[in-house]
């Protein structure tokens, strides 16, 4: 197999799917990273308290890239930092009730993405590609 046509195709299939992702989010306020950020605490903090730390491990980006992130949305109003009453070092982020008011909206348009990106793609064919993700993912560490 060339390694480097499959490459090729693999880098040209990656920036389609960016800009694919990213329609789903031009006619609103938020980015496609915002909204995934926010999609990401959405279901993370129903759980648990979600810290800058989860962010960078999530989009596996570097802290002060995450905190111009976290700045952003602050600033934007969608979510506010507090401190932990047991340790004002650590700031855990809190969706405000202006991304509560938005996340029925960010959540379908993220699933309708999630769905139509593998319409027509068999289960078998899917967990290949799962595997082949995941040796890449091995490969690259």
């Amino acid at each position: 197999m060339d390694e480097q046509k499959l490459m090729e195709k693999y880098d040209k299939l990656n920036r389609r799917i960016r800009r694919y992702f990213a329609s789903f989010f031009t006619d609103t306020p938020i980015t496609s990273i915002q909204a995934l950020i926010l999609h990401y605490m959405i279901v993370e903090s129903e759980k648990r308290d979600i810290f800058p730390k989860d962010l960078e491990e999530f989009l596996e980006i570097k802290g002060s890239s995450v905190t111009s992130l976290i700045s952003n949305l602050e600033r934007n109003g969608y979510l506010r930092r507090e401190s932990l009453a047991s340790d004002g070092r650590y700031k855990k982020l809190v969706l405000t009730e202006q991304t509560l008011a938005i996340q029925d909206d960010i959540t379908e348009r993220i699933g309708e993405y999630m769905h139509s990106i593998f319409v027509g793609i068999s289960e078998d064919d899917l967990k290949i590609f799962e595997k082949v993700i995941m040796q890449m993912t091995e490969n690259t560490k």
